[in-house]
Order: structure tokens, then C-alpha cells, then sequence
């Protein structure tokens, strides 16, 4: 059976239906308005949405200018006293308790701009989007906002205030070490260690900064191994032979020598082996000391002559500029005791570059002009004195035809790619050159250091000679009977030398063989014209050049440097024989004689040369 409701009931639930859709509407209108009003306020805002703070100061409600102006005022304050923590983990060194640091923020001048700030703090919940903008400004009215402000900092305080840490925490690696106290060398042996990746750690705290992280940060110690080393590598580095003082030519002062060290590497390894880890264990060694020190060096440096020659300079004025300019290269050279002494390089290539002048000088056997004539009379006065002064001789080479201003086989030619002079101070002591050209004369001294009061002298033995023949030749271009020289003529010889030392009292201790000479003949050639047999005006025909040297050395026709005239022959004349055969430092050939003799260009006896070279 239904339900029978009264009337008046019926009316009173028709009213209700009839106010519902009303209420709904404003109960709507009612939520409607609270959640626009947000986006209208925000959409209407010109200032920071409210209740935002920056680094904890509060900057809602401003604009951001006026945000600007607090902000620069109260930032800095806001990190003055704050500091960022570290935590290091220590359990891979075996112990579990982890330690602690802090770095205060203004240690590592930590900043922030206050414009930026501002301009952060206004744009925090600003999406340009009409709700989303309004859900945060409800956000921000309800809960707060908080802008991080862009952080800056001082890398290299940070960077030492991370090496602090590192320096507190790390368990330090022991690297081989030694040192030497007397005859005994201490080594420390090598040890591993656990230490911070200082690299990494900065990283982190640079991170953190810019992140506006300063919660803290965490690190951990890391396992490192020593660099692993032998006793043989460190007796390669320790051992060293005992060396004297010696004169630092930059400088020009005598330096210390080297104390020698020695010891044995297989035993010392087996000590290195039976230590602990870290530990310092000992090492006899051997210690020579320097046989000359550094003040007995000084004391005796450059005292001594050891040994001298002077040879007559002649020839062109080119030729006399050449031999200027080489004594010049080789004038204060210093040579420590082993040095080795090269004419070329101490003269370098003989070129116009480098001053020299056209002279004349022989390519193959002919007489030409050449950058550097001359050169070699510098060359072989300084190969005699070094002679006279007992060093090594390492490389010489006679000239093809023998020059007349030093004795026989007392010369030495030398070639830019070819034949060099060099010598090596086979003494204790440095030596130096003192190599002049003054008054037509070239003089070599060598200085040096002689304690025993021994001298040497040079003496030769011609062992042949080979004189020369006189060649004419007709040329249609003379006028009848008219003679002229082509080519001048000189004797050859087979020489050997000798180097003599003697005492301080002149008694000889040694005569040994020095060298061997071998220098060409060369004919004199004559130019005759057609039909002439007449023999050059006012010359006599030339006689041989006996077997016997001359006590004076042969003057060697100097090649003419003008047109030639008809030829005026000029006779040789044969030297008093000697009964021995030779001559030397006290008899014949001496290069200091005033003979003015000419001179004769240089050229090697290698047959196979192809190259002009200077003499």
C-alpha cells in the first residue's frame, strides 16, 4: 500500500527542491570566488608574492627593487657565521669512526648578488599562466616560499680550506727516500697510505654552493700505493764516480767536483726486503772524494805556459785578415780536463756571412782564391804548441805541399766537411788558448797547469825527398821568346816527427813517434813563346833540393797575385846538410825564426778531395 503524505509536507519539500539549484549556485560562486581570487591577485601583483624569503630574509610584499635594496643590505650577514660541513669516511682505512670539518662559508668568500636575488625572489611562482600563477600565490600566502639565492665563491679558498681537510684526514703514503750521512746511506722504505680525493671534494663543495646545498657534504678516504722502487734503481740514481773540481766557462769561476758513492745493489735489496714498510734501514757505501778540490784548482788555474809557437805571417792583405779573424775564434777558449778541441767549430764555416775574405788556396794541386785562405797557418801554429805542451792529439792531417812557415811535418791542414784539427786535454787541470795575430806575426800559448815541471819538444827526421822538375810548355799567345811562370815549383818530402819529454832537470824520459808526413812534389811550370828557347831573363835554372833537410825550412814560391810578368828566376838555395837527417824544437825548421819565408795555401794529401781548402 503507498505511503500517503500530508500536504503540507509535500509543499514544504516542493520549496526545498525549489531553493537547491539557488544555493548550488552560490555555494559555487561562493568556491569560485576563493579560487580566482588568487589568480587575480597574482595577476594584479607588482611585488614578491607574499611571505617569500630569500636565505631567511623576508621579502614579501616588495617590490623588487625595494627587495634589492634590503637584500643588499642583510645578505652578506646571512652566511657570516654559517658553515658548510664535512663528513670523511675512514672505513677503508680499517677504522669506522668517520671525522668531521666544517668550512665557514666566509672563508671561502662565499657572495650572492643581491639584484639577482631580488629579481629570483619576484619571478619564484610567476609561470605567465593565470591559474598556475594563482595556485602559487595561494601556495605562497598559505605555507611560505623560499628562493635560493645564486651563491658565489673564492675557488682557491676553497681549494685551501679542502687541503686543510685533506691534511688533518689523510693517512700519508711513504714514498722511498734517502740521504747520505758519512759512509753509510739511509733509506726509507716505502709505505702505502689512504688519502682524500682532493679533486673530487671540491667538486662536491662547489655543487653544494651553487645548489644552495648547505645541509653538509660527505667524502671518504681512498687506499694509495707508494711508487714502487729497487735498490738498483736508487744506486743508479745515488752512485757516481768521483770527479775533480772543475771551471764553469759561463761563469768563469772553479765549481765543486762530485763526491763518488758506490755500493753493492744486490745486498742493499736484500736489507730494503727484510725492513717494514716505512722503515729506515741503513746501507754502507764506499765515498772517494775529488782528487783535486775546488781551492786547489784556484790556486794553480791557468798558472802555467805549458807550451808556445809563433810562426811569420805573410801574403795578401786577405790572407793576413783570415789569419786575424781565426786566432780570434780560437783566442780564451777553455778546455776542462776530457774536453775535446775542434778548429772547425771553433772557427765555424768559412764564409763571407761570417767575415772571411777570398785568399789564396789549392784545389786539386791548383792555386785558387778561396773564402778563408789562410786559415790553416792559425791551425798549424796551434797544433805545434799543443804539441809542445804534451796534449793529445786526436785528429791532424799534413797539408798536400809543406808550408814554409813551420817546420816539417809540424802542420796541420784543415777543411769546412774535411780534415779537422782537434786535441784533448789529457790533463787534470783546464787549459786555455791564447792564440794572437799582431805585427805579422801568429803566436799560440797554451796555458794550463804543470805540477811535475816536465816539458816536451818536437823533433823531425826526413825520412826522402823528391825534387821538383821544371816543365815548359809553349803558349801562342807570348811573343816570341818571351817566358813566363805558370806554376811555382816545390820539393816533396817523407817526414816523421817526434814528441821528446823531458824532466824538470832536462833529462829526457821518452822519444816516441809523434807522426808521419808525406808531402807531394809539384813542378814548375813554364809558359814559352813560339819559337823562344831563351831561358827567363836574370834567372839561373833552379838546383835539386838535396835529400838532407835545410835547417831553415824551404821557402815556397808564393803564387803571384798579379798578372806575371816575364819570369825572373830565383835560385833555391840548398840548406848546410845535417848529419842526422832532422831537425826540430833546437835545430832545423825552427817556426820562430825571422826567415821571412812566403807562404803556400793549404791542401790535404787525401787524393780523393775534391773541395778547395783555405791555408
Amino acid at each position: 500500500m503507498s505511503e500517503k503524505r500530508s500536504a503540507p509536507k509535500r509543499a514544504a519539500e516542493e520549496t526545498e527542491r525549489k531553493k537547491s539549484p539557488a544555493a548550488a549556485v552560490a555555494v559555487a560562486a561562493a568556491i569560485a570566488a576563493v579560487l580566482l581570487a588568487p589568480c587575480v591577485l597574482a595577476a594584479a601583483s607588482d611585488t614578491i608574492y607574499p611571505r617569500t624569503e630569500v636565505a631567511g630574509i623576508a621579502v614579501g610584499g616588495m617590490t623588487e627593487q625595494e627587495a634589492a635594496a634590503v637584500l643588499a643590505g642583510e645578505l652578506p650577514a646571512a652566511y657570516e657565521n654559517a658553515s658548510l660541513s664535512v663528513t670523511v669516511d675512514r672505513s677503508a682505512a680499517g677504522d669506522g669512526a668517520p671525522l668531521s670539518f666544517s668550512i665557514p662559508l666566509s672563508d671561502i668568500h662565499i657572495a650572492a648578488d643581491p639584484d639577482q636575488a631580488a629579481a629570483a625572489a619576484y619571478h619564484s611562482g610567476r609561470s605567465g599562466n593565470f591559474f598556475t600563477s594563482g595556485v602559487a600565490y595561494a601556495s605562497s600566502l598559505l605555507l611560505g616560499r623560499a628562493v635560493a639565492p645564486a651563491l658565489s665563491m673564492d675557488e682557491a679558498a676553497a681549494k685551501e680550506a679542502v687541503a686543510a681537510i685533506a691534511g688533518q684526514a689523510d693517512e700519508a703514503v711513504t714514498e722511498c727516500a734517502w740521504r747520505i750521512e758519512g759512509d753509510t746511506m739511509y733509506v726509507t722504505k716505502p709505505a702505502g697510505g689512504y688519502l682524500l680525493d682532493r679533486d673530487a671534494l671540491l667538486e662536491t663543495v662547489k655543487t653544494a654552493v651553487a645548489e644552495y646545498d648547505l645541509d653538509g657534504v660527505h667524502c671518504a678516504l681512498t687506499a694509495k700505493e707508494p711508487v714502487s722502487v729497487t735498490m738498483e734503481e736508487i744506486y743508479r740514481d745515488a752512485h757516481k764516480e768521483a770527479s775533480n773540481a772543475y771551471y764553469d766557462k759561463t761563469a768563469g769561476a772553479v765549481r765543486d767536483g762530485d763526491t763518488g758513492v758506490d755500493f753493492d745493489p744486490g745486498a742493499a735489496q736484500a736489507l730494503m726486503d727484510a725492513a717494514a714498510a716505512g722503515e729506515e734501514f741503513a746501507v754502507p757505501i764506499t765515498v772517494t772524494k775529488p782528487k783535486i778540490t775546488k781551492e786547489e784548482m784556484a790556486k794553480y788555474l791557468f798558472r802555467d805556459a805549458l807550451g808556445s809557437c809563433t810562426t811569420n805571417v805573410s801574403g795578401s792583405a786577405n790572407r793576413r785578415h783570415n789569419v786575424g779573424l781565426a786566432a780570434k775564434s780560437c783566442n780564451s777558449v777553455v778546455l776542462n780536463p776530457g774536453e775535446v778541441f775542434s778548429y772547425n767549430d771553433a772557427l765555424g764555416q768559412r764564409t763571407a756571412a761570417n767575415g772571411y775574405l777570398p785568399a789564396a788556396a789549392y784545389l786539386n794541386g791548383k792555386t785558387v782564391d778561396e773564402y778563408g785562405g789562410g786559415i790553416c797557418q792559425i791551425s798549424s801554429t796551434v797544433y805545434l804548441a799543443v804539441l809542445r805542451s804534451n796534449l793529445e792529439i786526436v785528429q791532424r792531417t799534413n797539408h798536400m805541399f809543406w808550408p814554409g812557415y813551420i817546420p816539417l811535418g809540424m802542420d796541420a791542414t784543415v777543411s769546412w766537411g774535411g780534415p779537422d784539427l782537434k786535441f784533448r786535454n789529457n790533463t787534470d787541470y783546464p787549459i786555455k788558448l791564447s792564440v794572437t795575430y799582431a805585427n805579422g806575426k801568429a803566436t799560440c800559448t797554451v796555458y794550463g797547469t804543470n805540477l811535475t815541471g816536465n816539458t816536451a819538444k818536437v823533433e823531425y827526421k826526413t825520412l826522402s825527398s823528391t825534387a821538383y822538375e821544371t816543365e815548359e810548355k809553349e803558349d801562342p799567345t807570348l811573343a816570341p821568346g818571351e817566358r813566363r811562370q805558370e806554376q811555382n815549383g816545390y820539393t816533396g818530402y817523407k817526414v816523421v816527427t817526434y814528441r821528446c819529454i823531458y824532466d824538470k832537470d832536462g833529462k829526457l824520459i821518452s822519444r816516441n813517434e809523434e807522426a808521419r808526413s808525406t808531402y807531394s812534389a809539384r813542378n814548375k811550370i813554364i809558359l814559352v813563346g813560339p819559337g823562344g828557347d831563351a831561358p827567363v831573363s836574370g834567372q839561373p835554372s833552379v838546383p835539386s833540393t838535396p835529400e838532407t833537410p835545410p835547417s831553415t825550412p824551404e821557402t815556397p814560391e808564393t803564387p803571384p797575385e798579379q798578372p806575371a810578368a816575364p819570369e825572373t828566376p830565383v835560385p833555391e838555395t840548398p840548406a848546410p846538410p845535417e848529419d842526422d837527417n832532422s831537425g826540430g824544437d833546437n835545430g832545423g825548421g825552427s817556426a820562430d825564426s825571422e826567415d821571412n819565408r812566403s807562404y803556400l795555401p793549404d791542401l790535404t794529401t787525401a787524393p780523393t778531395w775534391e773541395s778547395p781548402r783555405a791555408g
